[in-house]
């Protein structure tokens, strides 16, 4: 079972809104997967399936999101898609994808009331992952196996996934220049404050007003999601308007000027625990805690000062 702080598990379901539009899964499709079977996909067919698959002993399992579109050429076959949204690497990935995977050809094989000879339609696994590190767990199902010899890794299950790693994207790429999805990436991976108010202006721009306001809204309750978690305690974001650069650049420059505050309320801290205990020596756990919770940089000097006329630790009054 995941879990997730409260900021991610918003931010978890502001992603499986966005991709509940069909016009998002085909900017995701056409900037992100493999053009040469791309192609081949009659994206005007995209359909969003049902995510609670039900095994045959009626037990539920819920995947983020799956939708399916029509292959050009193909006899009307389905192509699925089982988009799993990350914001931590799980271990075991690839058994979880292949549970969601077997489900969901159970479904079909259920609801099509398929016949010897019919064949299984293709289902693509995809990861979106939007977590700091890079993502660290397997791809492929065979890897999570104990080493066999080649004739019987022969007959173990096969799933490979495709991973989408956010922040090891390539998002300069030209062909990226309109895709929405792709400015979304720009700015949760925006690692300068300061580029913000033109990466979400340029989001903006492809935006149109009037136009998909659905779509709109979506993105705009996500990115006010993404921005809390750029900004946390800035309380102004709920109430600027997103389109106005001067207000964004102006909540971006006070958040320097906070993050510079806090980095020198850091710093004392720091190097007042390290004056306490040159002198005292190492500090109980308790006391280390009191220290760090001190938020007054008054307070921080009047300590550092005490440092050199008090005789004893407990004249220190922590």
């Amino acid at each position: 079972m995941r879990t997730k702080t409260h900021s991610s598990h918003d931010h978890d379901h502001g992603y499986k809104r966005l991709f509940s539009h069909p016009q998002a899964v085909e900017e995701l499709i056409r900037g992100f997967l493999r053009p040469d079977w791309v192609e081949e996909l009659d994206l005007s067919t995209l359909e969003r399936v049902g995510n609670e698959l039900i095994s045959d002993d009626l037990r539920a399992r819920r995947s983020d999101v799956i939708w399916r579109v029509r292959r050009k050429g193909k006899q009307g076959e389905w192509l699925y898609l089982l988009l799993e949204l990350q914001s931590t690497s799980h271990p075991f990935m690839a058994l979880r994808m292949l549970t969601y995977v077997g489900l969901l050809l159970e479904e079909i094989l259920r609801k099509e009331k398929l016949r010897a000879g019919s064949r299984l339609p293709t289902v693509l696994s995809i990861v979106l992952y939007n977590g700091k590190p890079p993502w660290r767990a397997p791809l492929d199902l065979a890897n999570l196996f104990a080493e066999n010899p080649a004739s019987l890794r022969h007959h173990l299950p096969r799933l490979r996934y495709l991973l989408l790693d956010e922040g090891r994207l390539d998002l300069d790429r030209p062909e990226l220049a309109g895709n929405r999805v792709a400015a979304l990436f720009r700015i949760e991976t925006c690692k300068n404050v300061g580029d913000l108010p033109r990466l979400i202006h340029e989001l903006f721009r492809l935006l149109p007003p009037g136009e998909e306001p659905e779509l709109r809204r979506t993105i705009t309750i996500l990115l006010r999601t993404m921005l809390r978690r750029t900004f946390p305690g800035v309380t102004i974001l709920e109430m600027i308007d997103l389109e106005d650069a001067s207000m964004l650049e102006e909540t971006a420059r006070e958040w320097r000027r906070k993050e510079r505050r806090e980095g020198r309320k850091e710093g004392m801290r720091e190097l007042l625990l390290q004056m306490i205990e040159q002198r005292f020596g190492p500090l109980a756990e308790e006391k280390r805690r009191r220290v760090e919770a001190i938020t007054s940089p008054t307070r921080l000097r009047r300590l550092a000062d005490k440092i050199l006329t008090v005789s004893s630790l407990d004249e220190m009054r922590l």
